[in-house]
């Protein structure tokens, strides 16, 4: 699968095992790169930079993307998990998105979660 926003470009490649993910990126300048990611350590580089683009956007304002950019690019698709469940990390409640080689873990509080749940609902109705 490749995908292309301007002139830059990335290819995502997994192995018919499961054990090995590539990345590969070409930059503006045509420099290419590929980065082989093993099922092991992939959900700890995946969770790094998630922390890291949260703990820096945290004292940002919300990030707006403009119409037919970002999540509102019409190829922005959620991801479907092949398991979903709730976990229990220092006896606070964990939401595991199990994607077959890599698991993401993510914070959750549960009262946030339904009162955004039940906002969902009388806006989807």
């Amino acid at each position: 699968m490749v995908k292309r926003i301007g002139s830059t470009a990335w290819r995502v490649e997994v192995s018919n095992d499961g054990n090995i993910f590539a990345l590969g990126v070409r930059t503006e300048l045509g420099r290419e790169y590929e980065v082989l990611l093993g099922t092991v350590d992939s959900t700890p580089l995946l969770s790094d930079l998630l922390n890291g683009i949260a703990r820096t956007h945290k004292a940002l304002p919300p990030k707006q993307f403009s119409e037919g950019a970002g999540p509102n690019h019409f190829k922005s698709v959620p991801l479907t998990p092949l398991e979903t469940r709730v976990e229990a990390v220092d006896g606070k409640p964990v939401l595991a998105l199990d994607f077959g080689g890599a698991v993401l873990k993510v914070a959750i509080d549960p009262a946030e979660l339904q009162n955004a749940l039940a906002q969902w609902g009388k806006t989807s109705t």
